[in-house]
């Protein structure tokens, strides 16, 4: 008689049956990956259905959990995955080269990883995610977005640039003459739900509650990452680059607030943000907004016809060529191949999400802004 052995096959048999039984749950992967193509041809469904009916609910929940949280729970989290992920499959796999644990222990982590993995993808369109497909914003707003002379936008430039111009006079600077938040950092984003809740009384659209952003503890390896602000749908946090300059910080903090309130594509998000901004009485951070919405158009102003622009920018004022020039320099210096490897994994996941043109995509607020002053 040899009961071990038995014993050994009796435990190895039902380790492999344990093993089969959860192998089904890795089809949420493809099917999280295939979410994108289910949803994109109904978008009047996720609106009505979705937009305007699951996603406030789920919203809700997770910022009664989230939301009065000082600190960023996402961030937090991401720094015990890195810290822990890496090393769970690690330890197993020296034990079971070394003898101490069976070959399927190692198998059974990677498929845990694995359907961890595609529950999340699944949590993340069903969190946020179904709002990359609902009708587009000009529509909702009925807005006529389409291509205009190069007249509207030389008089949409000078148009922002005079907003900017007159709030700019009444800013505060720093030492070296450059534009700082009348309340800081802290002031400036806790001043953004308010500035929503007047945008959504204003347009029912934009009606979903607002969460306060947080500010990222670790905002230097944001801007290494040519980061400026991100949204997590699931703890629906808006976090924002503290250490950026203060030109477009509150706009930054408004735009990810965007995203909190349903506004999943970028072009949109930087349209809300702008028009969130403008409704604040906080004049540094209407300047915030304005200023936005002017680097975008005269941006494509320059694109179309460099003498224009040289001719918008004559009308800038000191204080706002010294803002832009600032703004510049802080982020050329954090160019390098860190920002450019997170820049190429936003255009990917921009693209799986429908967005076409990626990363171009963030010039193309600038059609929602036409439309807009030509309504």
């Amino acid at each position: 008689m040899q009961p071990h052995a038995k014993t050994a096959h009796f435990i190895t048999s039902e380790r492999n049956r344990a093993l089969l039984r959860r192998l089904p749950w890795l089809i949420l992967i493809p099917l999280g990956l295939f979410m994108p193509l289910l949803a994109q041809n109904n978008p009047a469904f996720i609106e009505k259905y979705y937009s305007q009916g699951v996603y406030p609910v789920i919203n809700a929940i997770l910022r009664t959990i989230f939301g009065f949280i000082p600190v960023s729970i996402a961030e937090l989290l991401l720094y015990a995955l890195i810290l822990f992920a890496p090393l769970l499959p690690l330890i197993r796999g020296v034990r079971v080269l070394w003898g101490y644990a069976h070959w399927s222990r190692f198998v059974h982590l990677c498929i845990t990883y694995l359907i961890i993995f595609g529950v999340a993808l699944n949590a993340f369109y069903i969190f946020w995610g179904f709002q990359y497909f609902r009708p587009k914003l000009g529509a909702l707003l009925s807005l006529q977005v389409t291509e205009r002379p190069i007249e509207e936008l030389d008089a949409l430039c000078h148009t922002l640039a005079q907003t900017a111009l007159t709030l700019r006079e009444e800013a505060a600077e720093d030492g070296a003459g450059v534009f700082m938040l009348t309340g800081g950092i802290d002031g400036a984003i806790n001043k953004i739900p308010a500035a929503y809740i007047a945008l959504g009384q204003e347009m029912p659209l934009f009606s979903v509650p607002p969460t306060a952003p947080k500010k990222v503890l670790n905002s230097e390896a944001m801007s290494w990452a040519g980061i400026s602000g991100i949204y997590i749908p699931f703890t629906a946090e808006p976090n924002v680059n503290a250490r950026q300059p203060h030109l477009l910080l509150a706009s930054s903090a408004a735009h990810e607030s965007a995203h909190g309130i349903g506004i999943a594509r970028e072009d949109e998000a930087n349209f809300v943000s702008y028009l969130a901004c403008a409704r604040s009485d906080d004049a540094s951070i209407r300047y915030s907004g304005v200023m936005l919405a002017l680097i975008h158009s005269g941006n494509q102003l320059y694109a179309a016809d460099q003498e224009l622009y040289g001719k918008l920018i004559e009308t800038y004022s000191e204080g706002m060529i010294r803002d832009l020039n600032h703004h510049s320099a802080y982020w050329r210096a954090y160019e390098g191949p860190v920002e450019e490897g997170m820049n190429q994994m936003n255009d990917t996941y921009l693209k799986h999400n429908q967005q076409e043109s990626g990363v171009k995509s963030y010039g193309e607020m600038v059609d929602l802004l036409l439309a807009w002053h030509a309504r």
